[in-house]
């Protein structure tokens, strides 16, 4: 009896120990793409010094462009221009509220 509760307990601690030690810390497989530092700014931020961003290591902006359905983002224009006069990538995104489930 002592036998066979070893027989069948031993494979599943060997399982166990294996799916332990090989379980991967990413949802998805990492890319072999460069990566970069970034941040992302809106008008909450107010005036950013891009040149200090820049010199920090950050490479990349993503900017908040607008919000609901008429909304342009007060800083939008100055923090792209100034974003890109500090040779900083850039990406745009826009801020989205569901009112609704439909």
């Amino acid at each position: 009896m002592k036998k066979v509760k070893l027989m069948l307990i031993f494979p599943m601690i060997l399982v166990f120990l294996f799916f332990v030690n090989n379980h991967s810390d990413y949802a998805i497989t990492p890319s072999n793409e460069p990566r970069y530092e970034g941040i992302d700014v809106s008008n909450w931020q107010g005036y950013i010094d891009y040149r200090e961003v820049a010199n920090s290591g950050i490479q990349v902006v993503y900017i908040k462009a607008s919000q609901g359905s008429n909304i342009k983002d007060a800083y939008f224009d100055i923090n792209y221009e100034n974003a890109k006069a500090n040779g900083l990538k850039v990406g745009f995104y826009h801020f989205l509220t569901a009112t609704n489930t439909r």
